[in-house]
């Protein structure tokens, strides 16, 4: 049904950029611990000593109360709006009430999901508290790197694609749609693009254009459900940061986790890659459809997803240089 080789694989340029996806936040020159304890303060947790889990698009650290692990998230101004960031809370909120394994959001001292500090710019960063999820990340060469892990993936994200079909949001706290992602055009961090890379966005554009969007294939996703992005516990995944959820067809959702894994098994110097993506997409897909059904013809436009992360993340590669 669907090879990884349809994408034309620009990802590699990963390879030369040690460490890229730790350039790209914005608020870097005025961010500082203090900071990071104010925003602890909002939300009555020990931030004198996070843990820092990431920096890619977010400051993400591991703080504690009373011994209980939670992750505290920090967001400038340049990457989302606070607005956003309320849609997003206010869409895992929905998607908890309805039997989503999701870590819980939780409110500051004042009852409100964002608190804001001011950097020394007088910028702002909007943060927000989360359990943490049980379980740990699952490494794809750990011995329950299989078939019921597949199956799990994929009935996980096939229940929050149920879901969402009944989310009706205010129109305060909508998500982006897809075509609003600056990640589309390289034009915005490159003067000289090659080519083939214009080429490849104007057709993956003109491709995306042209699909049908109804209410059984398009609609609010988290478009980064790989494998870093969720725990494993007891049989159940418990998905994570929503940073990237937008309005966007089902079927990227589950061409997502495809890249990632075979980008991951190339890197580990896994053969026999085709006949690994047949297995796994076999597995998710049996695990997808106990929970939301897509017709035959949205299967096939996964190949185009690939694609369209090729883009997105060649362009945040571009991004994180300058």
């Amino acid at each position: 049904m669907v090879s990884y080789k349809d994408s034309i694989i620009v990802f590699k340029v990963s390879n030369i950029i040690n460490g890229s996806e730790n350039h790209g936040s914005g608020g870097r020159t005025n961010f500082s611990n203090e900071l990071v304890k104010l925003a602890g303060d909002f939300f009555q947790v020990n931030a004198g000593n996070p843990v820092k889990l990431g920096d890619a698009e977010n400051y993400v650290f591991e703080v504690y109360r009373d011994g209980t692990p939670y992750i505290l998230r920090m967001t400038h101004q340049s990457h989302r709006t606070k607005d956003q960031v309320l849609a997003e809370l206010k869409w895992i909120e929905h998607l908890q009430n309805n039997g989503s394994d999701i870590p819980k959001v939780l409110s500051s001292k004042e009852k409100n999901l964002v608190e804001s500090v001011k950097g020394s710019d007088g910028t702002e960063f909007y943060c927000c508290l989360f359990e943490k999820a049980p379980g740990v990340r699952v490494k794809v060469t750990d011995e329950n790197f299989d078939e019921p892990l597949f199956f799990e993936w994929g009935r996980t994200i096939g229940q929050m694609h149920k879901q969402t079909k009944s989310y009706k949001p205010e129109t305060k706290y909508k998500r982006l749609d897809w075509y609003e992602e600056e990640l589309l055009n390289v034009q915005l961090y490159q003067s000289d693009v090659p080519k083939q890379v214009i080429r490849q966005q104007e057709v993956i554009k003109k491709k995306l254009n042209a699909l049908p969007v109804h209410q059984d294939n398009f609609g609010l996703i988290h478009s980064d459900i790989h494998n870093g992005n969720f725990h494993y516990h007891e049989g159940r995944i418990h998905v994570f940061d929503f940073d990237d959820c937008s309005y966007h067809w089902f079927a990227s959702d589950l061409a997502i986790p495809l890249y990632y894994l075979m980008w991951s098994l190339e890197r580990e110097g896994i053969k026999g890659l085709d006949e690994y993506a047949a297995k796994f997409m076999r597995e998710f897909i049996k695990g997808y459809e106990t929970e939301n059904i897509l017709a035959p013809v949205e299967y096939e436009t996964i190949p185009l997803f690939l694609k369209l992360r090729d883009l997105t993340l060649y362009n945040f590669f571009i991004k994180s240089l300058i």
